[in-house]
């Protein structure tokens, strides 16, 4: 067995692509990021946003939920302020 300590002999430089996709996942849509370092290096020049079938109606769902709870909370703060008051 070779041990491997210390500086090795030669270094090894591997060049990163220039052009490259990520592709990002999710319950309601698939991204795709393209980046082109040669013409933008802080970030990508294009991204793909692809809606899974059924994602308006979940969408739609979650902003009524929220604003629910948005509601809920309000009158909690509501309820409380009285109850600190007669205290």
């Amino acid at each position: 067995m070779e041990e491997r300590r210390g500086r090795p002999k030669t270094i090894v430089h591997q060049d990163h692509p220039r052009k490259f996709t990520r592709v990002y996942e999710d319950e309601l849509t698939t991204e795709t990021w393209k980046f082109d370092l040669d013409k933008f290096d802080k970030g990508p020049i294009e991204v793909d946003i692809k809606y899974k079938a059924g994602a308006e109606k979940k969408l739609k769902q979650m902003a009524k939920e929220e604003k629910q709870q948005k509601k809920i909370a309000k009158q909690m703060k509501k309820i409380n302020e009285k109850n600190g008051k007669k205290n």
